[in-house]
């Protein structure tokens, strides 16, 4: 059987993970991350690492590319102004290619 434990840690989060069977053969197995968060108050990745680690091991399904709808986690803009003119530009074009992508399928 498949345990998982969160333990708040001062930084973060420490997530214990204890299969009492792993591959079915009998044999036991401990897995332990510690997600830092305190090192990632700018870009948020380890943040992003955690939540997707924990749906994965609870085998919660997100659906695909195939489904109709999908389950994501990421991470987006905050304030607009503290961004730099090349990454606002960046910005804008990815979303005019997603855009000419949709006008695809009006046709």
């Amino acid at each position: 059987m498949l345990s998982i434990t969160l333990e708040p840690a001062d930084n973060g989060v420490i997530k214990n993970v204890f299969d009492d069977s792993i591959n079915g053969a009998g044999e036991e197995h401990l897995s332990r991350i510690v997600y830092d968060f305190d090192n990632d108050e700018e870009d948020k990745d380890s943040i992003v690492n955690f939540l997707s680690d924990l749906t994965l091991d609870l085998g919660i399904s997100t659906g695909n590319d195939l489904d109709k709808y999908k389950v994501t986690i990421s991470k987006e803009w905050g304030d607009f102004r503290k961004q730099d003119s090349t990454s606002i530009k960046n910005k804008i074009t990815a979303l005019k290619n997603q855009i000419k992508v949709l006008e695809t399928y009006l046709k």
